[in-house]
């Protein structure tokens, strides 16, 4: 029942993507557009530039940290749960160590204590 309206969107759908395709490539290869998008580029990214600067000294202004500041400090904080991670690791490893020396120590029958002469001697 619906495979004739599908049918429509999906011949309506190739027939657009084909006529932007061909607009899009004449676009592509006009040097002066390229050379508008170009500077539009370079507008917009100023812009930015200008809008990154002016936040950070509103946010310094209200005793805020900026994104550089957080970034900073989220680097900072990564850099310690790394080291946790890798100290807690070395401290299994040691208590692994430690239990394994133990158990052998264990395991090991212990010496018999040598027979002294001076027992057989005081019974004489």
């Amino acid at each position: 029942m619906f495979t004739m309206g599908e049918d429509m969107m999906k011949q309506w759908t190739e027939n657009w993507e084909k006529l932007m395709g061909e607009h899009l490539e004449k676009l592509v290869h006009n040097e002066k557009f390229i050379t508008e998008m170009s500077k539009s580029i370079a507008a917009t990214m100023t812009g930015k530039a200008f809008y990154a600067k002016a936040m950070d000294e509103q946010m310094a202004a209200l005793n805020l940290p900026s994104r550089t500041e957080i970034v900073k400090v989220l680097q900072k904080l990564t850099d310690i749960e790394e080291r946790l991670i890798d100290l807690g690791e070395r401290f299994e490893d040691y208590v692994e160590e430690q239990a394994k020396a133990k158990s052998s120590t264990e395991s090991k029958p212990a010496a018999k204590p040598a027979k002294s002469s001076k027992g057989k001697g005081a019974a004489k």
